[in-house]
This record gives C-alpha cells, sequence and structure tokens, in this order.
C-alpha cells in the first residue's frame, strides 16, 4: 500500500511516509483492532456469557485495554515504518 501511495504520488519522501503511516495505524486502531473479538475465537466479546471459555480481554478502542502502551507504541512503529518506506523507496 505504501509502494502504491508513493508511486501514486510520484514521490517518496519521509515525511509523506510518515504520514501514511499515521493513516495506517489510524486504521488500524480505530476500524481493525475493534473488530478482533468477532473474529477470535478465544478473545471475550458483549455477547459472550458466563459460560464463555473466553480468556482474552477484548483490545477496545485503541487498544487502550491493553494499557496506555499500545496505542503509542502502534504509532511510534508505524511512524518509524512509514519514514523508512520513504527514505528507502524510489517512486516512479
Amino acid at each position: 500500500g505504501y509502494a502504491a501511495a508513493f508511486a501514486l504520488l510520484g514521490r517518496a519522501t519521509w515525511w509523506i511516509g510518515a504520514v501514511l503511516g499515521l493513516i495506517h495505524v489510524g486504521i488500524a486502531l480505530t476500524v481493525l483492532v475493534p473488530l478482533l473479538p468477532g473474529v477470535h475465537p478465544r478473545m471475550a466479546t458483549g455477547r459472550a456469557g458466563p459460560v464463555s471459555t473466553a480468556t482474552l480481554e477484548p483490545p477496545g478502542l485503541m487498544a487502550l485495554n491493553y494499557g496506555a502502551q499500545t496505542p503509542a507504541v502502534a504509532v511510534l512503529a508505524h511512524l518509524g515504518y512509514g519514514i523508512a518506506l520513504g527514505v528507502l523507496l524510489k517512486a516512479g
């Protein structure tokens, strides 16, 4: 996705990579991670009753149920990834 975005824009820079990383982590933490309880067989959900054998706590929005460090590290990791690709990839 990053390479395709760089190709569409016709250039690859560290700051475009950083923006793409922020977009990526924003979608991951607000859309994808909260969907995990619906697909993970061992994660608790709002529908699971007292007889549920689920053992994992659902992540919640921005994965904050796993601590404030989780979204902070996710943002830093995605920024680093986007910046690295922006520096290393050649557009076009």
